[in-house]
């Protein structure tokens, strides 16, 4: 069973962390963009957990813990959780939603990757159909007999 790893946070002596690793095989780049992406959006919703990720170190907070996998293609996100994320009210929806974030990543890194094989495989029809109304017309006995060529 997969399971997030807790730990205190050297941010603020109040707020905890939560790190979630990934493997991501090849889908490094495209781990990062939606990371990113997920850090940015905080600016539009400020009660939402500070977001932090690297890729290939551990955080300074797991160093010299055992079983922490690393390598070029091992991701970690941190979310730092304040008491409003952790008070009794919202408690349970903190865990549930820090448990499925992996879920949550890995679905839309597929997603993802499904959408930009689409969209290639229809930019290579379009060149084909392309490729194929350039391509001379076979000569008719008529059109050799006049001299044309294709």
């Amino acid at each position: 069973l997969y399971s997030p790893l807790v730990f205190s946070s050297p941010y603020s002596p109040d707020a905890r962390s939560s790190g979630i690793n990934a493997e991501y095989g090849d889908d490094v780049i495209i781990g990062k963009v939606f990371l990113q992406e997920f850090k940015d959006a905080r600016k539009a919703h400020q009660q939402a957990p500070q977001v932090l990720f690297s890729y290939g170190e551990a955080p300074r907070e797991l160093a010299g813990v055992k079983g922490v996998l690393s390598g070029d293609n091992v991701g970690f996100v941190t979310f730092v959780l304040f008491p409003r994320h952790t008070n009794p009210a919202n408690r349970e929806n903190t865990i549930n939603l820090i448990h499925q974030f992996r879920t949550y990543l890995h679905y839309h890194i597929k997603c993802s990757k499904a959408y930009l094989h689409q969209r290639m495989r229809s930019k290579t029809s379009t060149f084909l159909k392309v490729l194929n109304r350039a391509k001379p017309e076979a000569m008719t006995d008529k059109d050799k007999k006049f001299g044309k060529r294709g």
